[in-house]
């Protein structure tokens, strides 16, 4: 009952002229008095009305009053109500201690003097009423304070979790996982290219993607999982109990929501797609929450530089290393080591996402590249399982060949859309691409093994290629097979307004040219990779 209802008190009394006196005494009272007539109305009562006061009358005979108030006494929603007995004047002093055990604060005789009572249950009306204020203004201070701790979690535009509460979060999960052996993953959720849609189409519409996106996202989630704004357009969720595979999942399930439908409002349409690291780990492997951050944040740059509108999985560099790295075993120790090579890998990853955003800022020609950019990965993926290749060549793949087509949207190579012969300054580009790409990644010596790749993809296996004529094993194996790849996908998934070959004809041109411009033994393998899959129907 809030403070400013009607009070009311109950009566329980089955003598009508006692009722019907105290009905008058109390008539110029602003209150509700509810009659009994029995105690055993009195349980259902209690649930109907907030009672201020309760009165029994009581005599030595009838002990069900004293039973009946004990009960009220040991009931959470009226131990607080006051108890007044009324007796005829030569049995209070008999029922006394009776009626103080039972909870009574007082007596009054019966028949009643009408001032007395009067006073008496003026006071405990006006003591309600004290208590019913303190209580309205106690819960009034509660609810503020649960907004100001609601709004000192919470991102204003979107009404998610902030950064920092999502941190902490994070820790408790991550805690939790722990101790009872469970799975948890982790995403990090950034929106591509989301500066351009604030300069395009003003901040307001940004505000209206990002509220939208929201809701398109939760609506893949549990109860259980906890989303946030991480900051700006990036966005995290904790999902417990999720594994890898689940959380691959429900990924591919937000990002195709997302990517799926247009972003419209009264005066702006607008397709947006997201890029997502993922991280996942199990009980007492699990990292601590610092450093799953870390790894969703690498995850995520290497899905932007990847292409963007796509899901990476976190995966620990530790087994890759081969060659020259291993002295940093020696040297830093395995956690510093694993540190310093998340950190070359997120530098590269940043560059090349930096690279992408000013291409794509200058022209959207890369947005012919894109399907043939993916295609790519899928091939290399399953050229990769056959010949058992290492994550870390892999993940230098991946990126020559998105260092490969930005580079050549970002020089306007008109050969990207000629189908017939190309003219001799288009050759003339070609032929110097290698260079001009030796040049590029030479500024960043982290993309040293992405220069040789770029550098060496036009020599040809009978030494008729370019820059340097190399020839059979002279040339680098990776620069062989991506050259393998690259022209594998160019016949499948043209650029151009050209129809792709069947599989039947790139398979009699990978032979054909097997030996000359390509090595017979990943041509052989490429096919063994491919054939009996139903891997080329489904891209086709």
């Amino acid at each position: 009952m809030n403070s400013n209802q009607k009070q009311s008190i109950l009566l329980v009394d089955d003598d009508p002229i006692n009722q019907d006196t105290i009905k008058v005494v109390l008539k110029n009272l602003d209150l509700n008095v509810i009659i009994a007539e029995s105690t055993r109305e009195v349980p259902g009562l209690v649930l109907i009305h907030d009672f201020a006061l309760i009165l029994f009358a009581v005599d030595p005979s009838n002990s069900q009053p004293f039973e009946a108030a004990i009960a009220l006494d040991q009931n959470e929603k009226t131990w607080y109500v006051p108890v007044i007995f009324q007796a005829r004047l030569e049995d209070i002093d008999e029922l006394l201690l009776q009626g103080y055990a039972a909870g009574a604060v007082d007596f009054i005789e019966k028949p009643v003097r009408e001032i007395a009572f009067f006073a008496k249950v003026k006071v405990f009306l006006e003591l309600d009423t004290r208590l019913r204020q303190l209580a309205f203004a106690t819960n009034q201070i509660q609810e503020q304070n649960l907004k100001l701790e609601d709004r000192a979690i919470r991102d204003s535009l979107t009404g998610l979790y902030n950064h920092n509460y999502l941190l902490e979060q994070l820790d408790r999960e991550v805690s939790r996982a722990r101790r009872y052996n469970a799975p948890l993953s982790v995403f990090l959720l950034d929106l591509d290219f989301f500066k351009d849609v604030n300069d395009t189409c003003g901040h307001p519409f940004g505000d209206f993607v990002i509220k939208e996106f929201v809701e398109r996202v939760r609506v893949n989630l549990r109860k259980s999982d906890i989303f946030g704004r991480y900051g700006g357009e990036e966005f995290l969720i904790v999902l417990p109990n999720i594994d890898r595979d689940q959380a691959n999942v429900v990924a591919e399930k937000i990002r195709k929501k997302i990517a799926a439908t247009a972003f419209v409002n009264d005066r702006y349409s607008r397709y947006v797609t997201v890029s997502i690291g993922v991280y996942s780990g199990s009980g007492k492997k699990l990292t601590s929450s610092g450093s799953i951050v870390d790894y969703v944040d690498n995850a995520l740059y290497q899905a932007k530089a990847e292409g963007r509108n796509r899901i990476c999985h976190y995966k620990t560099q530790k087994s890759n290393l081969a060659g020259p790295d291993d002295h940093l075993h020696d040297v830093i120790g395995m956690s510093k080591q694993d540190r310093l090579n998340t950190t070359i890998e997120k530098a590269r990853a940043m560059t090349l996402a930096s690279f992408e955003a000013m291409v794509h800022s200058q022209t959207r020609e890369y947005d012919i590249l894109a399907e043939r950019n993916t295609f790519f990965v899928k091939v290399l993926n399953l050229f990769a399982e056959k010949l058992n290749l290492p994550d870390q060549l892999i993940h230098s793949f991946r990126r020559a060949i998105k260092l490969h087509d930005l580079f050549r949207c970002y020089i306007k190579d008109s050969s990207l859309e000629t189908e017939g012969a190309l003219n001799e300054k288009q050759e003339k580009m070609l032929f110097d691409q290698p260079l001009m790409l030796r040049e590029l990644t030479t500024m960043f010596d982290f993309f040293s093994s992405e220069r040789v790749i770029l550098y060496a993809h036009h020599e040809y296996y009978d030494g008729t290629g370019y820059p340097d004529g190399l020839k059979g094993n002279e040339i680098p194996m990776a620069a062989r097979i991506f050259t393998l790849i690259d022209s594998f996908v160019a016949m499948v998934s043209p650029v151009s307004s050209k129809e792709g070959m069947s599989w039947e004809e790139a398979e009699d041109e990978l032979q054909k040219y097997s030996g000359h411009q390509f090595d017979p033994f990943l041509v052989d393998m490429l096919i063994q990779a491919i054939k009996g899959t139903d891997f080329f129907s489904e891209e086709k």
